[in-house]
């Protein structure tokens, strides 16, 4: 049996993790930056999540690695180039973007 605030806190986690798989950029508070998020449907998040688990996929290749260390690395670059995750994986996915062990990734000529 849940108490009577259970149920908000649980609803509220599922917010913040429904805006993490997102890949929505989010305040301390948790809510998304810039606002409410105009509503989108979830149509495509099982492709987002597809591309990005390819993508992590051809990193365990490239790197030499498991797939914890290949998403880690991942999400390192997409933090430090600013840019969102689905579109890195789908640089990866697309050959656009090259990650080698012993130096940093390498964007091809085709990356736009």
């Amino acid at each position: 049996m849940l108490d009577t605030d259970e149920p908000a806190d649980a609803l509220a986690f599922a917010d913040l993790a429904t805006l993490l798989l997102l890949d929505v950029p989010i305040e301390e508070t948790g809510a998304p930056i810039g606002g409410p998020l105009p509503d989108r449907g979830f149509e495509n998040l099982g492709a987002y999540r597809a591309e990005i688990d390819q993508a992590t996929g051809i990193l365990t290749v490239q790197l030499g690695v498991g797939t914890d260390e290949a998403f880690v690395r991942l999400r390192a670059y997409t933090c430090l180039q600013g840019r969102r995750l689905a579109g890195v994986a789908a640089d990866v996915v697309d050959h656009r973007l090259r990650f080698s062990p012993d130096a940093e990734p390498e964007r091809t000529d085709e990356e736009t």
